[in-house]
């Protein structure tokens, strides 16, 4: 978003409004007492404050300013947005950069320059936070006037529900959808008993007790329980606060993920397939984030 002259307010900062009695003071002086020095002083002061508000004025117009990205947090977090401020043909000024209710911070751009700054708030609640209106301010060159904007840029965080420790085996496991069934596959897992050799078996699976005994050559079968994984289910956790059971449902897909469990997430109308890795955790993260959620993080 480009700053425009309509957009940018002035206002004298106490210095500027300091210097402006100072300098009714010294003309007034100057009339009574029809002092000429004091007219050429009073002037000269009056020209110089009148020309750095069109420095200060020329300073913002014209400013770049884009957002570029903000990581999502967990509700409670600071949410960082990281913004771009890019100075066209202005000289190298120092601007001061904020959001609603927030310090914000001075940066200096150089002539022609890109910044890249994080511009921080805090969150309180999941969902999507938006910060509202950016607040770009200078008191470029003397500090005489405040020259200023508020731009809507349109800035979005995705914010997860606060996780609650809990353990992933709290979710139904199984194999299927509904963690109830499992499969079973050749693995190491259980002796499951012997069959008779084919060409192509492994050696090491023959059973030599059988062909000591004359009984033939036979291999070991061995099972294995396939497609483990747990399925997080909303309507198991019993509770009737959503939000505590959004923020258990977060806790458990965490603590799957650092044991690196397959798991699904099943909440009302909205069922995530069984998986793993980080794309897996960040889908089953914002389904907590945007369970119920009008607006969605572009």
């Amino acid at each position: 978003m480009t700053l425009t002259r309509k957009q940018i307010f002035i206002r004298p900062t106490r210095h500027g409004l300091l210097f402006l009695t100072i300098l009714g003071a010294m003309m007034a002086g100057s009339v009574n007492y029809n002092n000429n020095a004091g007219f050429i002083l009073v002037f000269l002061l009056g020209g110089m404050a009148l020309i750095s508000l069109f420095y200060s004025l020329n300073n913002l117009a014209g400013m770049d300013i884009t957002f570029v990205a903000a990581r999502p947090v967990f509700a409670g977090q600071t949410a960082a947005f990281t913004i771009q401020v890019h100075a066209k043909n202005q000289e190298r000024v120092s601007v001061h950069i904020a959001l609603p209710k927030q310090a914000g911070m001075w940066t200096t751009i150089p002539k022609n320059g890109t910044k890249t700054l994080d511009i921080s708030t805090e969150t309180t609640t999941r969902g999507i936070c938006s910060p509202g209106p950016l607040r770009v301010s200078s008191v470029f060159p003397f500090g005489f006037f405040r020259i200023g904007a508020r731009l809507c840029v349109h800035m979005t965080c995705l914010v997860y529900p606060v996780p609650v420790k809990g353990s992933a085996g709290s979710g139904r496991g199984g194999g299927g959808i509904g963690g109830i069934s499992e499969t079973q596959a050749a693995g190491p897992d259980d002796f499951q008993g012997l069959s008779l050799y084919q060409p192509g078996h492994d050696v090491g699976r023959i059973a030599w007790k059988a062909v000591s005994r004359g009984q033939g050559i036979f291999v070991k079968d061995f099972t294995a329980k396939a497609d483990r994984f747990i399925m997080l289910d909303f309507d198991a956790l019993h509770s009737r606060d959503t939000e505590y059971r959004l923020s258990r449902l977060c806790g458990m897909v965490l603590a799957a993920d650092s044991q690196e469990q397959p798991y699904g997430l099943k909440l009302p109308g909205i069922l995530i397939e069984p998986g793993k890795g980080q794309p897996h955790k960040k889908k089953c993260l914002r389904a907590l984030a945007l369970y119920n959620q009008k607006k969605e993080a572009s």
